[in-house]
């Protein structure tokens, strides 16, 4: 029998190995493939343009590689030899412990992050593990609904509210909204059963009641953000008579169009294996994937940004941006492995085929008005992904934003602040009156 055990710790320990090996190499390949491009690209231009045009020619060539077969099979090889390897060594039991640590460590941190630059808020305590925050004002509300801002499950909650300057918290506050938004706190060992129908139904349909009750008012303006767009949808789909308006902010739903890096790599993952050995899966595993997705950006950006003198505010923003990026929590194992298969795998959603329990999630049934906002230059939810929501709900009031930035660049860019969300202010103030 231990010799039985010790040649299956052989082989997963080899198997890793081998599979690591492969990895490594189609990676650097990509690399090396897409560094030629970019310096072929700058021959002949003045000096002054080539670092631009390096980095943006490395830049598509690099995201193009790693979409490409071979590599997306070498990574899902080497993530199926370490899951497979992970209980052998007890990785995973290290990794759930280390996980209720983190959440203990993040007790004491919470109130400390949630102050610094942030809108004052109240925290409203809430059945389960996650919290609704209201946000205090000064002055009486000029709108009777209230806005729920419904946060992404991968991460914190306060990109919303970064600082005072680019807060779009703050920014509906001082339109005359009542604003309130959920935070899903950091989950743990106990969360990872919880499924999406869990979020849906329990939390948010939870979430949006004790609103209604604080404030008197009949129904909400949703606010969804990425994945918490997901949930927004899925949410006013099955109750369309809560929800007044529906705001959609770089949510993803249509995987049947051009994908991202990310989102070619997780459609290969295979998603049941991984959560059955981890459970939730870990912060740092989405932290190593954004940093892979291009090296070379993120080991000059520190380089290229104090390159040029900046001043207090454009730095404590920098830093702001840096520490909200590697904040990031653990997500709950059942829920993502539903939203992946279900959503990204089978594209059920948009195709108004998916199951939430018992209950059919059909988008046609959302008829109230929707605002769609879409980052033409986000590499994160791709452009395709977002539009089509527009098409297929039934909503004969509907608009679609478009707006040339990034996903983080949607929520605190000067740009944005400056032109795109004063419209989307307007649309909002013209359905509330």
């Amino acid at each position: 029998m231990q010799e039985s055990n010790a040649n299956k710790v052989f082989i997963a320990y080899s198997n890793v190995i081998e599979k690591s090996f492969e990895f490594y190499s189609e990676y650097n390949k990509s690399l090396i493939q897409a560094w030629s491009k970019a310096g072929k690209s700058t021959s002949g231009l003045q000096r002054e343009k080539i670092q631009d045009q390096f980095r943006s020619t490395f830049d598509t060539e690099f995201r193009s590689k790693l979409k490409e077969t071979p590599f997306c099979n070498a990574l899902s090889d080497f993530a199926g030899s370490y899951i497979t390897l992970a209980p052998i060594f007890g990785h995973d039991k290290i990794y759930r412990n280390l996980e209720m640590f983190t959440y203990l460590s993040d007790s004491f941190l919470e109130p400390i992050r949630d102050i610094i630059n942030r809108t004052p808020s109240e925290v409203i305590p809430m059945k389960g593990r996650f919290e609704v925050h209201h946000y205090k004002s000064q002055s009486t509300p000029k709108f009777k609904t209230p806005i729920l801002v419904v946060g992404s499950l991968i991460n914190r909650h306060y990109i919303l509210d970064l600082l005072p300057e680019t807060s779009i918290i703050r920014h509906f506050q001082q339109l005359g909204f009542d604003v309130y938004a959920t935070d899903w706190k950091m989950p743990t060992i106990n969360d990872e059963n919880m499924t999406l129908a869990s979020y849906a139904h329990n939390y948010l349909e939870n979430a949006v009641d004790k609103v209604e009750e604080i404030t008197g008012s009949r129904n909400v303006n949703l606010f969804g953000y990425c994945w918490g767009g997901i949930l927004s949808l899925i949410y006013s789909a099955l109750h369309p008579e809560n929800v007044k308006s529906l705001i959609l902010h770089a949510t993803p739903a249509d995987f049947g169009k051009t994908p991202t890096v990310l989102e070619t790599w997780l459609t290969n993952l295979d998603v049941g294996k991984f959560v059955q050995t981890f459970g939730n899966v870990p912060s740092f595993f989405l932290n190593i994937a954004f940093l892979m997705r291009n090296p070379l950006e993120a080991s000059l950006k520190y380089s290229f940004y104090f390159s040029e003198p900046k001043n207090t505010k454009e730095i404590a923003k920098f830093l702001a941006v840096e520490s909200w990026l590697y904040d990031s929590v653990p997500i709950i194992g059942k829920a993502f492995e539903q939203i992946i298969n279900d959503i990204y795998k089978k594209n059920l959603l948009i195709q108004n085929k998916m199951m939430l329990g018992k209950e059919l999630v059909d988008l046609k049934k959302i008829t109230i008005p929707v605002l769609n906002i879409v980052g033409t230059n986000d590499d994160l939810v791709s452009a395709e992904s977002s539009r089509t929501i527009t098409n297929v709900i039934s909503s004969t009031d509907k608009k679609t934003i478009e707006f040339p930035t990034g996903h983080v660049g949607l929520c605190i860019s000067k740009s944005a602040h400056k032109k795109l969300w004063p419209e989307v202010g307007e649309w909002l103030k013209e359905r509330s009156t």
